[in-house]
């Protein structure tokens, strides 16, 4: 009958599960850059449903099982990396000779899945000396302000932790 609704028309509760799920990080993560303070609910408001939604509609349908241990060993790591790069990027910008060197690195990727590889070139982006410049063909070429820096050996270890993020075993790239 024309006008009613069914079952069907309704979202899933899985879907109002990730949702939920979403929203609720998004907006922990807006009130850790924003603050507390109410009026950033001008612009957060419509920042959080944006992401929110962006994450519904561009998330793979079928999520990839992550390992908790790997989670676990994974964020100590990461912060540890982009910590000690953060500081030797501070360092060469503070120095009257600013001492770079900057250039293309190029990196097989092993990880077999895109969910992965996605990580991974999102990971050497936000650490700090590399950006990733280029995907193709399993290769990614990563700018570093610096080509005398290990950006291929940390880029194999970021790669190994990925890997182990989601309980997978890779023979990692070659240069």
């Amino acid at each position: 009958m024309p006008g009613k609704f069914s079952c069907s028309s309704f979202p899933s509760p899985i879907l109002l599960g990730r949702l939920l799920v979403r929203l609720s990080l998004f907006s922990v993560l807006w009130c850790v850059l924003a603050g507390l303070d109410g009026r950033s609910w001008i612009i957060g408001l419509p920042a959080v449903s944006a992401a929110t939604f962006c994450s519904l509609l561009f998330a793979p349908q079928q999520p990839c099982p992550v390992s908790f241990l790997g989670v676990l060993r994974f964020i100590p790591f990461f912060v540890n990396l982009s910590f000690w790069g953060g500081c030797d990027v501070m360092r060469r910008a503070l120095s009257p000779a600013m001492p770079i060197n900057p250039g293309l690195v190029r990196y097989q990727v092993s990880l077999p899945e895109v969910p992965q590889q996605v990580l991974l070139v999102n990971c050497i982006s936000l650490l700090p000396g590399t950006i990733s410049a280029d995907f193709t063909d399993q290769c990614i070429t990563i700018h570093t302000i610096d080509r005398d820096m290990p950006v291929w050996s940390t880029v194999h270890l970021l790669e190994r932790r990925v890997a182990a993020l989601f309980g997978i075993r890779v023979a990692g790239g070659r240069p």
